[in-house]
């Protein structure tokens, strides 16, 4: 029973936050909300009834846990804010029976999560530049013949490989800086082709990224990783183009780890014998 509402709350609950972060790009906060407190005053209650308060203090440290990691992943620029307080909000859907197995269940999860948002990243990729295939070739050979630097890293990556023949890590080594010049180009060219649009000051939102810093009288409006704040779109107002960069819409990768968490995790566990 505890673990159904559970399961249908958070489900719902990503589902909501994926078409959202799919249209707008954000996750509102209420939601984050909604998901965080629902969930623990089901728990809290349920322990009440059941007279077992040591749950709550399971659930405090858990919070703690979850905080710690909210943070890292949000500082670490791996999140943005809204996909890093979805995290948080779902720390109740990871207790266990014991905090061993509620670490556990934590670190499962956000094992699922990378796997889950690296593939879903490289299908979304995919689909971005097959829709926009010629602008996005076209802007990748302009960077090429711009940043003449990714020749030289092919060629240090190529000598590499060769002297590396009978050293395996000269050869990892090599290997890696090969792929990433072209890793760099399709990425870049992607996000300045598909990513980045021009907006008037009134359609900005709290959160927007900037492209780069913008001049507004004698005060400038930075471009970061926080992205805007209020007081920001307030000095952006009356400008009449802004240019801002769309993140990848990572709320669907939570949904895929979400589901992967509930129905592989016990295969998950079995292989490692646990």
């Amino acid at each position: 029973m505890e673990f159904g509402f559970l399961f249908w709350l958070f489900f719902c609950g990503i589902v909501v936050a994926s078409m959202q972060d799919l249209k707008r790009r954000e996750v509102d906060n209420w939601l984050n909300l909604f998901l965080l407190v629902s969930s623990l005053v089901f728990v809290f209650y349920g322990a009440i009834l059941r007279d077992e308060l040591d749950i709550i203090f399971h659930v405090g440290f858990l919070l703690v846990i979850m905080f710690v990691i909210m943070n890292i992943f949000y500082y670490g620029r791996v999140f943005a804010g809204g996909d890093a307080k979805l995290l948080f909000a779902m720390t109740v859907f990871f207790l266990g029976a014991s905090f061993y197995e509620s670490v556990i269940n934590v670190g499962i999860f956000c094992l699922f999560l990378m796997v889950a948002g690296s593939v879903y990243g490289l299908c979304y990729s995919g689909v971005l530049w097959y829709l926009n295939r010629d602008k996005i070739n076209a802007e990748m050979g302009r960077l090429v013949s711009e940043k003449r630097w990714l020749v030289g890293v092919v060629l240090l990556a190529s000598v590499l490989m060769i002297f590396g023949v009978k050293n395996f890590i000269f050869f990892l080594i090599g290997v890696c800086l090969f792929i990433f010049p072209f890793l760099y180009v399709f990425a870049k060219g992607l996000e300045n082709v598909s990513m980045i649009r021009e907006v008037s000051g009134f359609e900005l939102r709290e959160g927007d990224w900037l492209v780069e810093d913008v001049k507004v009288g004698r005060r400038v409006v930075k471009a970061n990783w926080d992205g805007l704040s209020l007081d920001d779109i307030e000095l952006l107002r009356k400008e009449k183009r802004v240019m801002i960069k769309e993140g990848l819409p990572f709320v669907p990768a939570f949904l895929i780890a979400f589901l992967g968490y509930v129905f592989l995790k016990g295969w998950f566990l079995g292989l490692f014998g646990i």
